[in-house]
């Protein structure tokens, strides 16, 4: 457990109950959720940071997303 930090945060109502209804349909705590959630999220942004680098618009296939970072 030395990699996991503990934490508290405060969430509007509305986002709360958002989590709460994606955690049921997962079959996951709210905790777990979350985590999927920010862990998507990054994926998300570190996807747009490689798609900056390319030459076209086109979107990075998983694949190529691999291939770039193995290349650095």
């Amino acid at each position: 457990m030395g990699d996991i930090v503990r934490s508290q945060c405060r969430l509007p109502r509305e986002l709360n109950e958002w989590l709460v209804e994606r955690a049921k349909q997962e079959a996951r705590s709210k905790n777990a959720q979350l985590v999927v959630e920010l862990r998507t999220r990054r994926a998300e942004l570190e996807d747009e940071a490689v798609c900056k680098g390319c030459a076209s618009d086109a979107p990075v296939s998983p694949t190529s997303r691999q291939e770039a970072v193995s290349e650095d």
